[in-house]
């Protein structure tokens, strides 16, 4: 289901860039006959409409009032979405089902690129269906589209720092956490656990009651003796991702069967500084607090909130 997530909703934000923000906001028009009934227990709802579906325009229109609190600007908008097709009504594929909810912030960049899809957001209470038609453009080669989603929530957004905001707190020394405080966590056990099979593979297991650290954790679990890894160096690592919330890995190397290779100046800012600095042969423990991540709730199937990281360094260049 994750690779659902990960498809589904940057289809529709490429959706909202490619339709442009033109066309029908919440006039219902073409849309008056969509009928939208949630399903129980979670399941995929059930979408009627006059068949076939068909509009001259984009058209957004609000199917169903929420009664939960409006989505405020600079907000995150939690949605479920599906895929349903204008001919027969069928659904291909949908995120009703999935383990959690994708995120849409509604902020001045989603206005920019579709002030629709903003304006539709914007004040829309909790738990209101949303029916969602975009026509083909021979132009630009855009297919024909129909999607219903749901806001399932509204939540405050951290957003991840940029690469020079996270260069001016580094410079002014409050990014990371200082090594005798990581050792202060560490002798209490309040930081992640790592441990390692015969293989190489990690393990990590979040302490119970861990809070999301203000600042970057960076322990070096082993000392390598290779070369050092510079900020504006590449790195090529074995990896392990979960969440500090729930333990879940949302990304590993291992998995795949291959290290990766990243520029540091091209990820993710606990990446970066948690790295730079850190020998070939090393493997280090990163804690990222949610700014220095993906933000939470992050955009997109990223992964949310603050993450743990377990990094063995396999080359510098």
């Amino acid at each position: 289901m994750r690779k659902v997530l990960a498809i589904l909703l940057p289809f529709l934000l490429f959706l909202t860039a490619c339709s442009g923000g033109e066309g029908e906001g919440n006039d219902a028009g073409p849309l008056s006959s969509v009928k939208i009934e949630r399903g129980e227990d979670g399941a995929a709802p059930t979408v009627e409409f006059d068949k076939p579906l068909s509009a001259e325009d984009p058209t957004l229109t609000r199917v169903n009032n929420g009664d939960g609190a409006e989505v405020a600007a600079e907000q995150t908008a939690m949605i479920r979405l599906a895929i349903v097709n204008p001919e027969d009504g069928s659904i291909s594929q949908e995120t009703y089902t999935a383990e959690q909810a994708e995120g849409i912030a509604v902020d001045e960049n989603l206005k920019t690129g579709n002030s629709q899809m903003y304006d539709a957001l914007l004040g829309a209470p909790v738990g209101s269906d949303f029916a969602y038609y975009i026509p083909a453009d021979e132009e630009t080669g855009r297919e024909e589209n129909f999607l219903v989603f749901t806001v399932t929530d509204a939540k405050d957004t951290v957003k991840p720092l940029t690469q020079d905001e996270a260069a001016a707190r580094n410079a002014d020394g409050s990014l990371l956490m200082a090594p005798e405080e990581v050792e202060s966590l560490s002798a209490d056990g309040k930081l992640p656990e790592v441990t390692f099979a015969e293989d190489g593979t990690p393990t990590v297991t979040i302490p119970e009651g861990a809070e999301e650290p203000e600042k970057l954790i960076v322990k070096v679990l082993e000392e390598g003796d290779g070369p050092v890894l510079e900020a504006s160096g590449t790195v090529v690592a074995n990896y392990l991702g979960v969440g500090l919330r729930d333990g879940a890995t949302f990304d590993s190397s291992y998995e795949r069967g291959e290290p990766a290779e990243f520029p540091l100046s091209n990820v993710i800012s606990g990446w970066t500084y948690g790295l730079a600095g850190q020998k070939a042969g090393s493997k280090v423990l990163l804690v990222l607090p949610s700014e220095l991540s993906y933000g939470d709730p992050a955009a997109g199937s990223s992964p949310s909130g603050p993450l743990v990281f377990v990094v063995d360094i396999q080359e510098v260049k």
